[in-house]
């Protein structure tokens, strides 16, 4: 900020790991049913005496040597005196005048500018206890459970100036305080917490501003936001010439804002005198250096050993190092095979994949780092290809087992004979006589999809390594003869396009606007009109015109057949120079034309016609050859380059016609939604607060204010169904989910709809899946060419079988674990679609009555159970693509649902007044499009039907 300068003080708390609490010998394990890890010592009882854990004191002082502090010999416990529920003895053994640990500092690196972040101090304390909200009930409960358990509370020195600043210094005091094995730093169970202390200053000022304090914040990326939110508020503050209030406040995720608590307190404010009951702390210098001694590697020195001795770079020493349990993986991954690179390598690729997928959790991994070890020991030494060793990894995580037992169990071992892969390379060759010939004429990258076919009919033949030589040896040797035979035929061919033969395009017939005076007059009468295969058809045996693209040619010598692109068909013209007057030496695929000709009969072709042409001239041409293949039926090239080509291989056929059919879906939902009286709304996408919540909403600077990218259009639906009874809307929603799957986008096409008067959320599934029998119907009367293209199975719809949560998990797991889920994985999603089709012969069925405890809020808790809620999933051949149910209606119970679930209701003021001033029982829906368009084409990533994706990775094209 150029007017202001921020100051930032922290005071962090971090759980200790002792196995017992600081005063008493309860357990101090996370979790336990409420109040059963308690006991009169910690929750207060007259009588008791607290005796100090030597472990936390120990856990302290390792804390204090990790971040780089001095140690106090002599340190004093104190009362510190507050009222709350949660604190049974009205007071908090803590440390303020002599505490364990002095002034230290930690370092941090901020774009690549380092600095020293001075700490004050760091106080031995305990922790007190929790309070339960129960809602539905109305009552809240005190769990003892955490009362007691040891902390450390680190308080810096205000040398903190930005929100970067504060979120690598926390991130850095949690991976030196699991490194030093003192704290677990999970924010997500409370056991690392962040207090921040802000204010602002003038540049030139010599005195501090005004602080607030920003309490528990308990994720790094909310002590960013609460900060930059908290800067902005202050500034706005001081320069309307108005005070920053001292008080405490809290950050609220959901609209990223902090709101006030209560007047900040002093320190005199609690009453501190000395603890009478415990003894001061005096440590001998043998002790402490018996505790320094007891301080493993830390990253630091990790970073510079793999940097300096096993020459990782930095980028990837960073990365292994960020989490202890990964770099100690590492470590011990070398003592069974010592080759730094190597392990490093598939620890950061393969293994990190499948930890951000959810498949592996690194606090319980299904294999050993010697078992590990031996997998990258098998790939390097080419007893299984790199490939292969990706397969038999994935086996390791879902199942165990040793690599060399899955790899001969797969048949995946690799014996050399090396007749066998000649032979075997020369039958692919055979049967992929396209790609070849593509290859020869200059397509190499075609050489990769060959390389696959090769890889996978020879796989336990030979090493890929191996069968890359000679494929590689026997398709340029291909190559070279297709040029000696190319340079019999022509001379040297010149680089620069010549089209000066081709007859350029002249309209004589163009609209020109009449003229009176010095306006033109544009009129309404006969709009150009775009030629349709239906119009050549309505055409037989006499001329037609229309302009198009040139998509392949085929030069026969005294005919050549061009087959012509046009927005959605493909249609062969034959060319002679008897029936046509105009060259076309020079034509080239990609260029643009305008023809004339004759439809003639020919059920050979694909449209059952052609046109003869007796007129072909050039419109306009390319400047760059395509980077891709388009005149083939399909692109045999990755997903990744067809996105990254996608201004070319969107020109292919079988691309675009993905894209026509989505269209035909969206025309399909507009037709039955109108037909059943639904009002089409447009909702705003940049709002104040998220639908769906806090965690996955993209964040926008609105003018200084807070904003986000909506997640759906689900508040404004529900308004509207007050005054247009039923509404729909098709349109992007956007959620920031850091998923790189097959199944996930951060954007993507709603098909929502609301519909007020319901009796049940069966009216609104009901509706569905006539909706969508609706929509397929009119794809199959409508966009008979794409279905036939890309080969689609559009399913029949009768029945849809449907089933309740607890049932389907009941069904998939049996009595496993079905009252801890809340919802399916990926895994029960794809059995349940195949019970579906097996029982049922239904490609969809319904999961209803999700639990009431998971979002969303405005999920109506049934009235049997309120265990569950009328919430329902669609699976559609065995992947999620609808969320529906029936909506609270009623305003009082509304707000405890939020209130039930954490939410605040006053930062739902306006979706509310809907609520109160009177809303009719509604239910709804939200399809994602491209799930939808995914199943019924079968395809296996949901890009492939997104046009323009965005994904984790992606933001062009």
């Amino acid at each position: 900020m150029e007017k202001w300068r921020t100051v930032i003080g922290l005071e962090i708390h971090a759980e200790l790991l002792t196995k017992t609490k600081i005063f008493c010998n309860c357990s101090a394990e996370f979790g336990g049913a409420p109040n059963t890890r308690c006991c009169p010592v910690c929750t207060g009882m007259p009588g008791t005496l607290p005796i100090i854990n030597q472990q936390a004191v120990e856990y302290a002082v390792k804390a204090g040597y990790a971040l780089n502090c001095g140690i106090n010999k002599f340190s004093v416990f104190d009362r510190k005196n507050y009222f709350y529920p949660d604190l049974p003895k009205a007071y908090q053994i803590s440390q303020l005048y002599r505490p364990i640990v002095g002034p230290g500092y930690v370092p941090i690196e901020v774009n690549g500018q380092k600095k020293n972040i001075r700490i004050n101090h760091i106080h031995l304390e305990e922790d007190a206890g929790k309070l339960v909200h129960d809602a539905f009930n109305g009552i809240s409960m005190a769990d003892y459970n955490r009362c007691g358990i040891p902390l450390i509370e680190i308080v810096t020195e205000p040398d903190i100036a930005s929100a970067e600043e504060a979120m690598a210094f926390v991130e850095q005091i949690s991976l030196l305080l699991q490194y030093a094995g003192v704290c677990d730093c999970k924010m997500e169970q409370g056991s690392l917490r962040c207090d921040v202390n802000i204010s602002l200053m003038r540049p030139d000022a010599t005195e501090f501003g005004t602080r607030a304090e920003i309490k528990n914040i308990n994720s790094i990326k909310s002590v960013g936001r609460a900060i930059k939110y908290e800067e902005k508020r202050q500034a706005l503050l001081l320069e309307a010439g108005k005070k920053v209030v001292q008080e405490t406040r809290r950050y609220n995720a959901n609209r990223d804002k902090t709101t006030s608590m209560r007047t900040k307190e002093n320190a005199n404010d609690y009453r501190y005198f000395p603890e009478p009951d415990i003894l001061q702390v005096n440590l001998t210098d043998a002790q402490l250096d018996e505790i320094k001694a007891k301080l493993p590697e830390m990253p630091s020195s990790r970073f510079k050993r793999y940097t300096e001795e096993y020459g990782i770079s930095e980028i990837d020493a960073k990365t292994l190092i960020q989490t202890k349990i990964i770099s100690d993986f590492f470590e011990n991954a070398l003592k069974r095979y010592n080759n730094p690179k190597s392990v490093a390598v598939f620890i950061l690729g393969e293994f990190m994949r499948r930890v951000n997928l959810g498949e592996i959790d690194i606090n319980n991994i299904s294999f050993t780092p010697e078992e590990f070890a031996e997998l990258v020991e098998m790939a390097d030494t080419e007893k299984v290809s790199k490939n292969d060793a990706k397969t038999v990894f994935r086996a390791m995580v879902e199942e165990g087992g040793k690599p060399m037992d899955i790899a001969k169990s797969k048949g995946m071992i690799i014996t050399v004979d090396t007749a066998k892969v000649e032979a075997g390379v020369d039958e692919i060759l055979a049967a992929n006589a396209a790609q070849v010939e593509q290859y020869k004429n200059g397509e190499t990258k075609v050489f990769g999809f060959i390389m696959g076919q090769c890889t996978k009919a020879l796989k336990g033949v030979a090493t890929p390594k191996i069968i890359k030589e000679i494929l590689e040896s026997k398709l340029k040797a291909a190559a070279a003869s297709a040029a000696s035979d190319a340079e019999k035929k022509e001379d040297v061919k010149d680089n620069v396009i010549d089209t000066s033969k081709l007859t350029k395009y002249e309209n004589a017939d163009k609209y020109v606007p009449e003229n009176d005076g010095k306006m033109l007059m544009i009129d309404t009468a006969d709009v150009k009109k775009e030629f349709m295969l239906a119009d050549a058809k309505a055409n037989m045996g006499k001329e037609v015109e229309f302009s198009g693209c040139v998509h392949r040619i085929k030069n026969m010598g005294s005919i050549a057949f061009i087959v012509v692109r046009t927005s959605r068909d493909v249609i062969q013209t034959v060319y002679s120079a008897d029936n046509c007057k105009d060259s076309i030496e020079g034509l080239r695929e990609g260029f643009f034309v305008n023809v004339k000709g004759i439809v003639k009969e020919n059920p050979k072709d694909f449209n059952g016609l052609e046109i003869e042409l007796n007129s072909i001239k050039l419109i306009s041409t390319n400047a760059a050859e395509l980077p891709l293949k388009i005149s083939q039926g399909r692109l045999n090239c990755t997903i990744e380059v067809n996105l990254d080509n996608r201004a070319a291989s969107l020109r292919n056929p079988y691309e675009r016609a993905i894209f026509k059919l989505q269209e035909g879906l969206v025309q399909g939902m507009h037709k039955f939604m109108q037909a059943n009286n639904f009002t089409e709304i447009h909702s705003p996408k940049i709002v104040a607060q998220g639908a769906e919540g806090g965690a996955n909403i993209f964040r926008l600077d609105y003018f200084g204010k807070s904003a986000f990218l909506n997640q759906s259009p689900q508040f404004y639906k529900q308004m509207a169904v007050a005054f247009f009874d039923r509404v729909y809307e098709i349109a992007p929603v956007y959620r920031a989910e850091k998923h790189a799957t097959s199944r996930h986008i951060n954007e993507y096409i709603g098909l929502d709809f609301e519909m007020g008067y319901i009796d049940s959320m069966y009216d609104v599934m009901k509706m569905e899946i006539a909706m969508l029998k609706s929509i397929f119907e009119y794809i199959k009367e409508n966009y008979q060419n794409e279905l036939k293209i890309l080969d689609a199975d559009v399913p029949e719809i009768k029945e849809v079988p449907s089933i309740k949560f607890a049932d389907a998990i009941e069904l998939l797991r049996g009595g496993e674990g079905s009252g801890k889920k809340f919802d399916l994985d990926p895994e029960d999603e794809v059995n349940l679609g195949k019970y579906a089709k097996e029982k049922y012969d239904s490609d969809f069925i319904f999961v209803t009555h999700f639990p009431s405890s998971k979002p969303p809020f405005y999920a109506m808790n049934s009235r049997e159970d309120p265990r569950e809620a009328y919430k329902f999933d669609l699976l559609f051949r065995g992947l999620e693509i609808t969320s529906g149910g029936q909506r609270i209606h009623d305003y009082n119970e509304q707000v405890e649902k939020m209130k039930a679930q954490g939410l605040d209701p006053a930062d739902f003021k306006n979706y509310l007044e809907a609520h109160k001033y009177g809303l009719p029982p509604h239910g709804g829906l939200g399809i994602g499009l491209e799930r939808l368009l995914m199943k019924l084409l079968n395809k296996n990533n949901i890009r492939e039907t997104s046009l323009f994706p965005r994904d984790i990775n992606r933001l062009l094209p």
